[in-house]
């Protein structure tokens, strides 16, 4: 091998020096070759950590954010309690769990007039709420709950969120007597949050009507009742009644078609049952313009007379209380939104009312004033102006002279205006019977909502409380 004379003029080794030195860096070269190979695996197995550590931290984050939705999705915002007339804001969301709706209970029971305290018994502590001779203590962290000193047991665990504590809405008032439904309105504004609005009832004890004797028609036979129709019993209608109960209804559905959500809907089934229950127990219905002069004193009705009415003018009440009432000879009185009749799924159109006049008769719901304005029922959020446009509007489409208080909101001006357009009479929400001598424009109704049951139907007939 010939040396080259540039290296060994550097490096003046001899032959065999040089090959020690050759061989030394041939090693070299292969041991850097394979620590590179072995760095390149190595950081092959950092990268590979790293991403897998990455995609796990992603994971998470994305189970949390779907887990924070889903949390918040169990959030009911913008929730309003009604309580005779008042309507009052929740500061704190209502809480949907398990199909039991949750809610703040300082709150609520603040609004319901109660005091809100703590006390010790047993050596815990409990918080405390009063209300109409209802006292209920609470303790967190179990469902055990006193009412009046009974030790009873809640359905769900009321849960403490931010340090508030909750409790089940329906459970705790029922046990207080009150009645409760829940509706929804979407604002004018389409992009605003849907309002979740809660209806508080406070019964009031009633003296029971004593039931009549039910004589059946003796001239009633098939041959003289159209095809599917019914004869219906008659009553001694001596003395003349003291009270008239007025029935409020909304939406129908079937129950198979109906999957929750909604506190005014009603099963077809359930509506079929209590109008059979009237016809056995020998109910009449009337017309408003007689139910009009019983209120001003002008006329006597038989006692287990029922006025049916239905709210809202839903396409539904054609199809399915339509066919039930015209069975048993039964009137009601429809208040649609004159503005949603042929424009608005699902509301009736003009041809399904014309129709149904045998059963139905028509006065107002308001023409299109049926919808919150910055948390207010619009009619009283608008302009005097504006209001009584919607009302003359609404009255003169129908020649009506009744109207039922969208959400039964009103105040001394809404009356004033409705005498002004020409009405004789307007129905609240707030429960009770009517009797002779009430003011014809605070008329009160009872609501029959989904948890309604026949025995609950038959109470607020006879003796509401």
């Amino acid at each position: 091998m010939k040396e080259n004379p540039a290296i060994s003029a550097i490096i003046p080794v001899k032959r065999k020096e040089w090959i020690y030195v050759k061989t030394a860096l041939d090693a070299g070269s292969k041991a850097k070759r394979t620590l590179t190979k072995d760095s390149n695996s190595a950081y092959r197995k950092l990268a590979f950590s790293c991403l897998s550590l990455l995609f796990f931290l992603l994971l998470i984050i994305a189970t949390r954010e779907a887990a924070t939705a889903q949390s918040k999705d169990d959030y009911i915002p913008s929730s309003f309690l009604h309580i005779d007339g008042r309507m009052h804001a929740l500061q704190n969301p209502l809480l949907l769990k398990d199909g039991v709706t949750f809610a703040p209970f300082r709150e609520v029971f603040t609004a319901l007039g109660a005091e809100i305290g703590y006390t010790s018994k047993c050596g815990r502590l409990l918080v405390r709420a009063e209300v109409e001779g209802h006292r209920f203590l609470l303790e967190r962290g179990t469902t055990a709950f006193y009412h009046n000193d009974t030790l009873l047991s809640l359905p769900e665990m009321p849960p403490v969120i931010d340090g508030t504590l909750y409790f089940p809405l329906r459970f705790l008032l029922e046990q207080a007597g009150y009645r409760l439904h829940m509706e929804k309105s979407t604002p004018a504004n389409s992009d605003a949050p849907l309002k979740t609005h809660i209806f508080l009832y406070r019964p009031s004890p009633e003296p029971l009507i004593e039931a009549e004797t039910i004589i059946e028609d003796p001239a009633a036979g098939e041959e003289n009742n159209p095809a599917g129709t019914r004869s219906r019993p008659e009553a001694d209608f001596n003395p003349a009644a003291a009270r008239v109960p007025v029935l409020m209804y909304h939406h129908l559905l079937p129950a198979s078609e109906y999957n929750g959500g909604h506190g005014s809907i009603i099963a077809v089934e359930s509506f079929a049952e209590q109008m059979e229950y009237l016809f056995a127990s020998g109910y009449r219905t009337v017309t408003l313009e007689d139910f009009y002069l019983f209120v001003t004193g002008e006329k006597k009705l038989p006692p287990r007379t029922v006025v049916l009415t239905f709210d809202d003018g839903y396409a539904s009440n054609y199809h399915y209380a339509y066919p039930i009432l015209k069975q048993y000879h039964f009137r009601a009185v429809q208040f649609p939104i004159t503005g949603k009749v042929n424009f608005s799924i699902p509301h009736m159109t003009e041809e399904m009312m014309a129709q149904s006049t045998d059963v139905f008769e028509f006065h107002s719901h308001s023409h299109n004033l049926h919808y919150y304005i910055d948390d207010r029922s619009s009619l009283l959020a608008v302009s005097p102006e504006t209001a009584r446009e919607d009302l003359l509007r609404s009255r003169e489409l129908l020649e009506c002279f009744a109207f039922a208080y969208p959400y039964g909101a009103f105040n001394d001006e809404t009356i004033e205006l409705l005498k002004e357009t020409g009405y004789k009479m307007a129905f609240t929400i707030r429960p009770g019977y009517v009797r002779p001598g009430d003011d014809p424009f605070r008329l009160k109704r009872l609501g029959v909502y989904p948890e309604t049951t026949l025995e609950d139907f038959t109470r607020i007939l006879e003796n509401y409380e």
